[in-house]
């Protein structure tokens, strides 16, 4: 890596390219680049100009990956060095210390990546524990650093460094997870929220260990439901929007399918936990095939939940994603009884909040019934959104009353 001494590399943004750079998004791919006349090592830090040799912004550089360049600061005069990550993690911190603390909220997202200007770092808080996940192979070589401040701040009992399987691989990193401070718990922690008892595996969760954004979602769902309602919940993971419901509304019945036998293992768990067991059943499908073999038996419900996986990764697979969204939907809407109750969820940054409220108009054209916006939803506080890079407004969870 270069030296933070010595001047940074020049890289420069090709401008010839159409929609090549965008007031001051955070990456910069490959194809936005005139090719260098020495390469950059990978995780290099570099600096971003343009033709006329204007400064845009330095970042770390990596030819592995489709992103060239995350930018971190757009300031010419400031330095990516460890006293720069420790400015960015107080920064981030203080967001959540002021608005987001609560005695109910043990957990919450400390980093967002792009939102709070660290690109390929995301930093979550459960409990006693926090997870550092890396995205960015110009991350790595900071790590300690980042560590060391947040255990400055919180001593918590362990910090651990998790690489997926995915980002490993479009940055040139090795998957995997690494205690960096402290003893990580053998047995599943215990967490509170919105009035559950949670157990969490953070050694085998998925992404840091639970989805923490969809925590005030669940309870406006819960607020929602009909009473008395038949509530069907797709993709439901650790139980969390049907315990939710089950422990805030009146119910006739809910029903929470998950094609994962080991997260509706935990499912259970959680409900046995809370003394919801008799509330929720928990099915084991393909939500598709459950959803098509429930219109056709005629099966109908009061309320539908729908929180698939991220279905659009990437822009080439956009149309395929929406697609799969158009269907789910539509089905979903077919099954639900007049004056039903639908919260439809997409986490897939590159859908805009336009591309799936245009997906409704379209099924609900489509399924012949009219829908009425009741809300229309994001992350919490904790995640927040960066007007320059889009793709941070990741999660919409839309409430919707079908007639």
């Amino acid at each position: 890596m270069t030296s933070l001494a010595q001047p940074l590399r020049k890289l420069i943004l090709n401008q010839s390219k159409k929609y090549v750079f965008s007031g001051r998004h955070p990456w910069i791919l490959e194809h936005s680049l005139h090719i260098p006349a020495s390469q950059p090592a990978p995780g290099e830090i570099v600096e971003l100009v343009r033709e006329d040799g204007k400064f845009i912004g330095s970042g770390f550089y990596n030819p592995n990956s489709r992103i060239r360049v995350r930018l971190l600061t757009w300031k010419p005069d400031e330095r990516i060095d460890k006293d720069f990550f420790r400015c960015r993690i107080d920064r981030a911190i203080s967001l959540r210390t002021q608005f987001c603390s609560s005695a109910n909220n043990q957990s919450m997202r400390l980093v967002f990546s792009e939102a709070d200007q660290l690109s390929g770092l995301i930093v979550d808080k459960f409990g006693e524990h926090l997870v550092i996940q890396v995205n960015s192979l110009g991350m790595l070589p900071f790590v300690d650093t980042i560590a060391q401040r947040l255990f400055e701040i919180y001593r918590p009992l362990s910090i651990v460094q998790m690489i997926d399987e995915k980002s490993a691989k479009s940055e040139g990193m090795e998957p995997g997870t690494t205690t960096l401070i402290g003893s990580v718990p053998q047995e599943p922690i215990e967490l509170e929220e919105n009035g559950l008892l949670w157990k969490i595996d953070l050694a085998i969760g998925q992404k840091t260990g639970y989805y923490l954004d969809q925590r005030d979602n669940r309870l406006a769902a819960a607020h929602w439901t009909p009473r008395d309602a038949r509530v069907l919940d797709v993709c439901t993971y650790l139980g969390g929007f049907a315990l939710t419901i089950a422990k805030h509304a009146s119910t006739s019945s809910i029903t929470a399918i998950d094609s994962s036998e080991r997260a509706l293992q935990a499912a259970l768990a959680n409900a046995e936990r809370n003394g919801l067991q008799d509330r929720v059943e928990f099915v084991q499908a393909d939500f598709l095939d459950y959803l098509s073999n429930e219109l056709d038996l005629g099966t109908r419900f009061d309320m539908i939940v729908l929180d698939p996986p991220r279905l659009a990764s990437s822009r080439d697979n956009m149309r395929r994603a929406m697609a799969a969204y158009h269907r789910i939907n539509y089905l979903a809407m077919r099954m639900l009884a007049p004056g039903g109750i639908l919260v439809t969820c997409s986490c897939s940054g590159r859908v805009t909040r336009g591309d799936f409220r245009d997906m409704l108009r379209g099924v609900a054209e489509r399924a012949g019934r009219e829908v009425q916006l009741l809300e229309e939803r994001g992350a919490p506080a904790d995640h927040p959104v960066s007007l320059n890079c889009p793709e941070s407004d990741y999660l919409k969870c839309t409430i919707a009353r079908v007639l």
